[in-house]
């Protein structure tokens, strides 16, 4: 078997002050910069076959902007687009979305520009700077620094983020979330690492406030980088986190509780601390096998009813409604409007040695990553959401019947069903690359 090589690359997309910070579902200008916003890019060649990752610090990114990434890398180096893959880290302070269509937020066609060179040029200098490498593999387990956001109560409702306002009447969180860390490492010849993959589930969601960050991720980062040298290149894949960030409702029933502005520098040195111990544990992936498959499928979509719509014109008509119930209201509006009956879904998944990094086009649950993982038992797995596409939150039960933020139109556009056809999906592709595997 030829030998397994990897390159690495990363470019800083901080867009121009004074343009569109997507928190809230209101314009937000930015007046500064906290840190820098970076697209890294990970190739890797084995034999005949190279698949590339990309990961941007960006909330959000369509099938638009992924197909000229893909179609870029084609024409300049002849990768199978099939086997590129572009994630979104979900930066809640990151610049205008690079969406198809994002609810009128401020899309800039500038800031779209600067992300597709960038990160076109990140991807071709990762794979022309490729080297033999040895990929090796370690999972951990992280409780301190996420929680699922939704909450039983005690009049038997469920909550998202009751705050001190609600924190008395909080029961318990509804579901179990992902709490799994892992790296993906690749090291050279020398035994130094030239770069590696990070995967755990949180929203990016901690830092607010009208200045570019790369909110933990990007401390996570900083932090590896001062241990292995700027060149370090740390590929960030965010999990399944639809109803996960770093909010522990317990925690507000201290009334004087706030989470410091800082918290994010926190997580991240938290991650950045758990990673290194999981260097310590690394071992070989089981052969050097690097594959790719991906399958579309056509699914229907949820349309407003007469129940939504009465929730949409009474949000839209009482002053004292959130900006984030108004603009659901007005895009519920949209679409009895101009009606989106079907939606094109692509599942991807990636195979490096016994390791399978599978992409969700949106933001899952984090029980869609655990039944997943639970399915595919003995082997490794890597969850990317927000990879190639954003459809929105994939929610599931209880929350779905509760009807809380996630689960509602226009936020949540499948039926149940579909997700568990994400997920057979998956699992077919990886079935099917075990397959090839074997036949090499």
């Amino acid at each position: 078997m030829s030998q397994l090589k990897c390159g690495a690359a990363e470019r800083v997309v901080t867009p121009a002050l004074g343009l569109n910070i997507p928190q809230c579902m209101s314009f937000n200008p930015a007046t500064g910069v906290k840190d820098e916003l970076y697209t890294h890019a990970i190739a890797l060649e084995q034999g005949n076959k190279t698949v590339i990752l990309i990961s941007i610090d960006t909330s959000g990114l369509g099938t638009a902007f992924t197909r000229r990434v893909r179609e870029a890398l084609h024409r300049e180096i002849g990768v199978d687009p099939r086997a590129v893959m572009v994630s979104a880290i979900h930066i809640h302070t990151g610049g205008p979305q690079l969406m198809d269509v994002y609810w009128g937020q401020g899309e800039d066609k500038a800031v779209e520009e600067l992300f597709l060179r960038e990160t076109v040029d990140a991807a071709l200098a990762a794979y022309r700077s490729r080297v033999p490498v040895t990929a090796r593999f370690a999972m951990g387990f992280e409780d301190r620094i996420s929680f699922c956001r939704n909450y039983q109560m005690a009049d038997g409702s469920i909550k998202t983020n009751p705050g001190h306002k609600h924190a008395a009447e909080v029961l318990c969180p509804v579901s179990e979330i992902d709490c799994t860390l892992s790296t993906l490492r690749f090291d050279g010849e020398d035994g130094k690492p030239v770069c590696e993959i990070v995967n755990f589930a949180c929203h990016p969601d901690t830092v607010g406030g009208h200045e570019y960050s790369a909110d933990f991720p990007g401390e996570m980062r900083r932090k590896l980088k001062d241990v292995y040298g700027n060149s370090h290149t740390v590929l960030f894949l965010n999990g399944c986190s639809g109803n996960v960030n770093h909010l522990d409702a317990f925690r507000f029933l201290d009334p004087a509780f706030r989470y410091p502005k800082d918290h994010y520098k926190y997580m991240g040195g938290i991650l950045a601390k758990d990673v290194l111990q999981l260097h310590e544990a690394l071992e070989p992936t089981e052969g050097e096998v690097i594959d790719f498959a991906h399958k579309r499928f056509r699914a229907p979509r949820r349309q407003p009813c007469a129940t939504d719509m009465t929730w949409a014109e009474e949000a839209l008509s009482d002053p004292a409604r959130s900006k984030v119930d108004k603009r659901l209201a007005e895009e519920l509006y949209r679409l009895q409007k101009h009606p989106k009956r079907f939606e094109l879904v692509e599942m991807q998944v990636i195979r490096i040695g016994d390791v399978f990094v599978v992409g969700f086009p949106g933001e899952p649950y984090a029980d869609i990553g655990m039944r997943l993982r639970d399915r595919m038992i003995p082997h490794q797995l890597i969850l990317s959401e927000l990879a190639n596409n954003e459809l929105g939150y994939f929610a599931t039960e209880p929350a779905f019947s509760a009807n809380v933020y996630e689960a509602r139109l226009p936020s949540s556009p499948f039926e149940p069903h579909v997700l568990d056809r994400m997920i057979d999906t998956a699992e077919e592709l990886i079935q099917k690359l075990l397959k090839n595997g074997k036949r090499q």
